[in-house]
């Protein structure tokens, strides 16, 4: 069961109890670790986030590895890490080099991007719930990964390691943008090349349906692809830009930079 194949095992499904248990310890585990971690130095938020960059990494791994080996899918969209959420992997190796401008631009994804698509995943997991039962390497596995980005988000903000300027918002949407751009080209010629596959890796090239992605494909036609660009390059930054605004402000205290 535990690495049976998709649809083998009656699914969880979104908005269960299995998924409500997942969801609760998944909180309860990123609210303990930020707890333990309330005395941490510069230095130990660091070591953690390289840490947990190394996991996040085997995760991915041995999800490519189950991926090929045990349901033995052919489609580019179940193993090849070209998703907004995928963008941790990179934006954390960033976020563990020496001080500099690199470094800061990992902190501004994972503390933004990473942690607005950990929280999406968490209270819509639909690429693991809908096919797998909870009990499942794949959900587990999602599970963890996703509150794994939540936790090293909210570790930067509240620690005070990272703290947004709006000037971020570049080099944010930069490093979203070449990812959407990969990703669009890597779906065109896939699907030239191996005719009927739909590639759709960002979920930049077509609807995705039964997700919040298929509202997007609804409104906006044609001009999908662009929406979807935007939509992943701008909004997460300036969701999370704006609620730490609000929070400053009720707090009277400046805790965010608009340069």
């Amino acid at each position: 069961m535990f690495f049976a194949l998709p649809y083998e095992q009656t699914p969880c499904g979104l908005y269960s109890v299995g998924h409500l248990v997942l969801f609760l310890l998944t909180a309860a585990g990123v609210a303990a670790g930020l707890v333990l971690s309330r005395k941490c130095d510069g230095k130990a938020i660091r070591l953690q986030i390289r840490v947990v960059t190394a996991a996040l990494w085997i995760l991915e791994i041995a999800k490519i590895v189950f991926v090929l080996a045990v349901t033995r899918s052919t489609n580019p969209n179940d193993f090849v890490p070209l998703y907004y959420c995928s963008l941790v992997l990179y934006a954390g190796i960033l976020s563990s080099l020496p001080e500099g401008f690199w470094r800061r631009v990992g902190d501004i994804f994972l503390a933004t991007g990473g942690l607005v698509g950990g929280v999406a995943f968490l209270f819509c997991p639909n690429t693991s719930l809908p096919r797998y039962p909870a009990l499942h390497f794949i959900s587990l596995h999602s599970f963890l990964l996703h509150g794994l980005m939540v936790y090293v988000g909210l570790l930067l903000l509240v620690r005070g390691v990272y703290r947004a300027r709006f000037g971020d918002l570049v080099p944010c949407s930069a490093l979203v943008s070449v990812m959407c751009l990969c990703a669009y080209l890597f779906n065109r010629i896939y699907d030239a090349t191996h005719p009927g596959m739909r590639v759709n890796l960002m979920f930049i090239s077509e609807n995705f349906p039964g997700t919040p992605v298929e509202w997007v494909y609804r409104a906006t036609g044609p001009f999908f692809p662009f929406a979807m660009w935007a939509l992943q390059a701008f909004f997460p930054f300036l969701f999370v830009f704006l609620i730490l605004k609000v929070i400053a402000h009720f707090r009277h205290t400046e805790k965010v930079d608009i340069f």
